[in-house]
């Protein structure tokens, strides 16, 4: 006795090794660096050298200090903003005394 075939194929059983990619959402998670912005009583400041010519920063911990900024800007500037510009300063100002406390 022959089986008919069924058409159209069923699909293949769910994969548990590969995840695909329409199913998984990925998303970014602002990294806080607990470490600046929580720091103890009595402990020292990361220090880092900025050119006030160009603005450039130098030292070894340029990339913390980069990624903090970031992460502040990310989370107290509107993302309606087109340009650094347009941020009120009074926010700018808010801004940079949260960057003066760490």
């Amino acid at each position: 006795m022959a089986t008919t075939p069924v058409w159209p194929p069923p699909p293949p059983p769910p994969s548990h090794t590969s995840a695909s990619s329409s199913t998984v959402k990925r998303t970014h998670k602002a990294t806080p660096l607990r470490s600046l912005a929580t720091r103890p009583p009595g402990a020292e400041r990361l220090v880092v050298n900025i050119d006030p010519d160009t603005g450039k920063v130098d030292g070894p911990h340029k990339k913390k200090l980069r990624t903090y900024l970031g992460t502040i800007a990310r989370d107290k500037v509107d993302v309606t903003y087109e340009t650094w510009k347009e941020v009120l300063a009074a926010q700018k100002d808010l801004i940079w005394e949260d960057i003066q406390v760490c």
